[in-house]
């Protein structure tokens, strides 16, 4: 045997004259072959070019100086061309495509095409070191995930899966500034999803925890949505907040009422009874109606009116009392069309107050009993 069985070598015969020119072609061939890389591996032919130490991968159907080398390594030496023949296994990094490339059944392959599959590994660092504490560590700028379509044998489904061991542990994603935490959100001792955030990542604040049984949200830096999540109630409520940050049920319909100013019962509250009707607001306005028929009598000659005496007045009892006089609007209407004008005037001591209106009627003729129809409104505050 005068040559090695893997690089195909030279040895050096013991009876052999010029032992140094078999050990050179030797060191020759090992420095084409020992870290391989290449310039090009799509060329067929040399460009006239080349440089001492470049080397070639002949592409398929080679002429000229590569004439049959299809696939065989081009190296240049001393200034002329030498084939080196791969072995199967063997990589070569391609300069103009920086990509590995091996051999294999007489081929050459892209280096990842051999590698479908990594499987237990240990460490991975991309653009960074892993270590034991943190075994995957990325360091990049942008990153995506798309998922696989169903003409590349997916589904066009993409789900991100994390997992712990107990409801006890931590399964979170942790956002930090300057490697200090400022916002966390995940499974954090419990199996509710919660977010917290940190302004210095010691002390933590959890402003968000959804339940995962109700599905409730509750908000614990905010308590008055904080007690939301405990509430309760018919169609037509609606949500009054305290100042006490406490929340609860009211109905937008019913009785109002207040506390040193502020709303605490219904939206609107209605009423009738034998005064007439009245409505009540929420923030104070209160208006009061009556329509009913009245007969006063107008016999008492005053200019060039009749009217009614004191006694005679008609007082309308509110159905509801205001906190201050009410401003009055009132009308009367008769089934019977005349020559006749009647009037509403308000006369006397106090002829309004917060519980009461008195009407005083005067008429262009004498009317001892004259059958009206009242229209009055008061219009105020109930508190």
């Amino acid at each position: 045997m005068e040559k090695t069985t893997n690089l195909d070598l030279p040895y050096i015969m013991p009876s052999q004259a010029q032992k140094h020119v078999t050990h050179n072609e030797a060191l020759l061939t090992l420095d084409a072959v020992v870290q391989l890389s290449v310039y090009d591996r799509d060329l067929t032919e040399p460009s006239g070019a080349e440089q001492d130490g470049e080397r070639y991968i002949v592409a398929d159907g080679a002429t000229g100086d590569w004439q049959g080398w299809d696939g065989a390594i081009a190296a240049r030496i001393d200034g002329g061309w030498r084939r080196i023949l791969p072995g199967t296994g063997w990589i070569a990094w391609v300069e103009d495509e920086e990509r590995f490339v091996y051999r294999g059944d007489g081929q050459w392959h892209q280096l990842g095409e051999a590698l479908p599959a990594l499987q237990d590994l240990e460490l991975i660092g991309i653009g960074t070191t892993a270590d034991e504490a943190n075994p995957f560590a990325a360091k990049l700028n942008k990153a995506l995930w798309s998922a696989r379509y169903a003409g590349e044998g997916g589904d066009g489904n993409l789900r991100y899966t994390m997992n712990k061991e107990e409801p006890s542990g931590v399964l979170s994603l942790l956002m930090q500034s300057g490697w200090s935490g400022r916002a966390e959100v995940g499974l954090a001792g419990d199996d509710d999803l919660a977010i917290k955030v940190s302004p210095d990542g010691a002390n933590w604040k959890e402003a968000l925890r959804i339940d995962r049984t109700s599905g409730k949200a509750s908000f614990p830096q905010t308590p008055a949505f904080a007690a939301l999540s405990s509430l309760t109630g018919a169609s037509g409520a609606f949500v009054r907040f305290s100042g006490s940050s406490s929340a609860v049920m009211q109905p937008i319909v019913g009785a109002v009422s207040q506390a040193a100013g502020l709303p605490t019962g219904a939206l609107i509250e209605s009423g009738l009874n034998s005064n007439g009707a009245y409505i009540r607001w929420a923030d104070g306005t209160q208006i009061c109606s009556q329509a009913g028929s009245i007969n006063p009598t107008m016999a008492t000659a005053s200019g060039a009116l009749f009217s009614n005496d004191e006694a005679g007045q008609y007082v309308w009892t509110f159905p509801a009392a205001f906190v201050a006089i009410p401003t009055m609007s009132s009308g009367v209407s008769r089934a019977t069309f005349d020559s006749r004008r009647v009037f509403i005037t308000y006369n006397g001591d106090n002829p309004v107050t917060a519980t009461q209106a008195k009407l005083s009627f005067a008429s262009t003729t004498s009317a001892p009993s004259l059958g009206l129809r009242l229209h009055a409104v008061a219009f105020g505050r109930w508190f």
